[in-house]
């Protein structure tokens, strides 16, 4: 009899205990996540429920986008674990594992063709596992769920699909499914390769010296450390961030406009609270697009972007009636000054109407600042500047991310400088839907600087008049 034994890390562990019907694992190379898949793959064909005549039946199909890949990873590290319970067909381009009752196929398919995908799809399978998902279409994964469960029959013990990948880019497919799961999703991500948490560090880049020693070595941990940092010295830092550090990383079609700067781990939180007393700065974009974003400056000077109120399509009277007054009643925004600071461009009046935004502004009773510029270079090296600074030992803007989901993803990638056909770097970040927040951020940000925000605030603080954002109480309610 063979013996068989494997120990996963701690967020591999929970991927496999979990019985979600789609399960995805990203995470840095080499952190140990297809070796998971693997055994989650076998475990399952040891638990399916013996047929009638005793034998437990199943078949995965394990995918990929070409063959020679499936062969130089998967296949090879199928055989290096089962060897002694698998045999390849190369014919069939299937793995038998034979032991006991247990009588397990598993398929390799490449989707190099659209025959491929096609036979896929018309399969009867146990269930699947796609390995390196973020390079296969996304829309393929409804219909390979709807084949799991076909086999055996009369039923499948388990059924269900197993996704493993490195991170995506920000804004892509795939992004998006894993930061709004559908609900028959459970994500997993790992831990970065440098980060004090790292996985499968204990089984990296070992020595005939170091594989000797207990796995709680510390020594052990060091060696496989070096692994990512010879990783990190790469000079293609989208890669570095994808692949090493377990981050979502920018959109390859044009350069993220923070790439340098932005770092999603240190600058952004799970949810912000506004301090009391303190003034909010709106920064305000217009157009048909037009968009707020409500900041305070904190009592440690840290610039805290507190919610995102966007919309689309429609005129700022509109967007301040059914947008940014109902966010501004919330219990977490009443009794503090708010000033509204926004596109120098706003000050310019209507060839039509003898008014401008900021007229408007004043109208519904807002204090409404311009920005001291509307230079995109001007306005992106004030965000670079909270970017860069530190406060307390920690950053000097943190961004909330449940309430400004279109900003962080702006600030991962999705806001961008484009290329021109020459390939030359475009020198204005492109207009997308992105753009509108990012530019209302730096409008605050240009405004939550020292001396514009002290004057804001002196003006606001002094008694000039505030926002009506609560309905006027009826004279009728005092008889």
């Amino acid at each position: 009899m063979v013996a068989l034994s494997f120990t996963p890390s701690r967020t591999c562990r929970q991927f496999m205990l979990d019985d979600s019907f789609i399960r995805l694992i990203a995470g840095p190379v080499g952190s140990g996540k297809s070796t998971s898949c693997i055994w989650e793959l076998f475990r399952r064909a040891c638990e399916q429920a013996p047929g009638p005549d005793g034998i437990r039946r199943t078949r995965f199909a394990i995918v990929r986008q070409t063959l020679v890949q499936l062969k130089s990873t998967v296949l090879k590290d199928v055989l290096e674990i089962f060897g002694a319970v698998a045999d390849y067909r190369v014919s069939e381009s299937t793995v038998y594992i034979r032991f006991g009752d247990v009588d397990s196929e598993w398929w390799l398919v490449p989707l190099e063709k659209e025959d491929d995908a096609r036979r896929l799809l018309s399969s009867q399978i146990t269930g699947a596992w796609v390995n390196e998902a973020i390079e296969v279409d996304i829309a393929l994964m409804a219909g390979l769920a709807g084949r799991c469960g076909r086999y055996p029959k009369p039923f499948a013990t388990w059924r269900g699909l197993l996704l493993d990948t490195n991170m995506p880019t920000s804004g892509s497919s795939w992004h998006n499914a894993m930061v709004n799961p559908a609900p028959d999703w459970e994500i997993f991500t790992q831990p970065g390769g440098l980060s004090a948490d790292a996985e499968n560090l204990e089984w990296l880049l070992q020595n005939e010296q170091s594989i000797k020693l207990p796995v709680t070595d510390p020594s052990r941990r060091a060696t496989g450390r070096i692994y990512y940092e010879r990783l990190a010295r790469s000079s293609n830092l989208d890669w570095v961030k994808r692949y090493v550090h377990a981050e979502y990383g920018s959109d390859p079609s044009g350069t993220a406009v923070y790439r340098l700067t932005f770092k999603r781990s240190f600058h952004v939180v799970d949810e912000l609270e506004p301090v009391a007393g303190r003034l909010l700065i709106i920064g305000q974009d217009f157009g048909r697009d037009p968009c707020s974003v409500i900041t305070q400056v904190d009592h440690f000077g840290r610039l805290l972007i507190l919610e995102e109120v966007i919309a689309e399509d429609t005129g700022l009277e509109q967007h301040i009636n059914i947008a940014l007054r109902p966010a501004l009643i919330q219990e977490r925004y009443l009794g503090k000054p708010i000033a509204i600071v926004g596109d120098p461009s706003g000050g310019n009046r209507s060839s039509i109407y003898e008014i401008n935004e900021f007229d408007f502004l004043q109208s519904a009773g807002f204090q409404a600042f311009k920005a001291p510029s509307n230079d995109p270079d001007t306005r992106i090296r004030a965000v670079e500047a909270w970017l860069m600074g530190a406060r307390n030992g920690g950053a000097a803007v943190l961004i909330d991310a449940t309430r400004c989901p279109t900003i962080v993803a702006g600030f991962d990638g999705g806001y961008r400088f484009g290329f021109t056909r020459a390939g030359q770097r475009k020198p204005s970040p492109d207009k997308n839907r992105y753009s509108h927040s990012a530019d209302a951020v730096q409008y605050a940000a240009m405004a939550s600087a020292s001396g514009m925000h002290s004057m804001i605030g002196g003006r606001v603080m002094n008694g000039r008049r505030m926002p009506n954002v609560r309905p006027r109480p009826s004279a009728k309610g005092w008889t």
